[in-house]
């Protein structure tokens, strides 16, 4: 009979039903709407999100090919004061009435560079032989 004493026996439970108050009601209500509303809202703020990161990197891109533009137009425009400071040394361009005014006979500024590197290089003469 000891065996009898070991098989699990049924034991009932008692469960009750209550109303809840109108108010406990109310406040779980609207706090869960509040909940639902934050969700949607971190769904909105994502997608947005990631709709600034795809504009950011188009900026960036764009920004980029400007900056390879504005290289390359600076370059040109370069090469053109260069070429006018060739013909017209020391120049001053009027862009306004289309005019330049230079000075015949003058260094142009790319002989000026040249004879300012050639001064600071040390020439031969600069140098001096000590015995001790």
């Amino acid at each position: 009979m000891a065996e009898l004493d070991n098989i699990p026996q049924k034991q009932s439970v008692e469960i009750e039903i209550v109303k809840l108050e109108e108010s406990v009601l109310t406040s779980i209500t609207e706090l869960n709407q509040k909940i639902n509303t934050i969700i949607s809202d971190f769904g909105n703020i994502y997608i947005r999100k990631k709709e600034i990161e795809e504009e950011l990197k188009r900026l960036d891109t764009i920004l980029e090919e400007s900056e390879a533009k504005f290289k390359l137009t600076n370059q040109e425009l370069k090469s053109v004061l260069d070429a006018l400071d060739d013909k017209y040394p020391q120049g001053r361009i009027n862009i306004q009435d289309g005019t330049i005014q230079y000075q015949p006979g003058a260094p142009t500024r790319k002989q000026q560079a040249q004879q300012a590197q050639q001064a600071q290089q040390p020439t031969s003469s600069d140098m001096k032989v000590v015995k001790d």
